[in-house]
């Protein structure tokens, strides 16, 4: 069985190579992006099975992406979660209703935990 990809959206180079570490060790394929341009572009162009994406991140924020995406037939049913610094209940709800499966607040995680959210919507 292939193993499930996952798209990481993280402009922080320590954050994300840590996250894709973890996930990768868990057996996951992991493709990054470090913009909401590119996290767009690469979501395009292969079928992902989890798209984990920061709010605060340059050219696109991830709102405007998971908009973005949940607005695209390609792209309307892959399972996003929110991964933040931002722990505001408005922020928590917005992305919910626009379509995020969860939303994981990074200051109060550890990777391990971000990885359990992980299985659990992916297997």
């Amino acid at each position: 069985m292939d193993p499930k990809k996952i798209l990481l959206v993280e402009d922080d180079n320590f954050i994300r190579e840590l996250y894709q570490r973890e996930l990768e060790k868990a057996g996951y394929k992991v493709s990054t992006a470090v913009n909401g341009k590119l996290a767009l572009e690469v979501a395009r162009s292969e079928k992902f099975d989890l798209i984990l994406l920061d709010i605060m991140i340059p050219e696109i924020d991830g709102f405007k992406v998971l908009e973005t995406l949940k607005g695209e037939s390609k792209t309307r049913n892959t399972d996003v979660i929110i991964l933040s610094n931002l722990g505001q209940d408005d922020l928590l709800n917005k992305a919910l209703k626009i379509g995020a499966r969860a939303y994981i607040l990074k200051s109060s995680t550890v990777p391990s935990q971000v990885l359990q959210e992980v299985r659990s919507i992916l297997d």
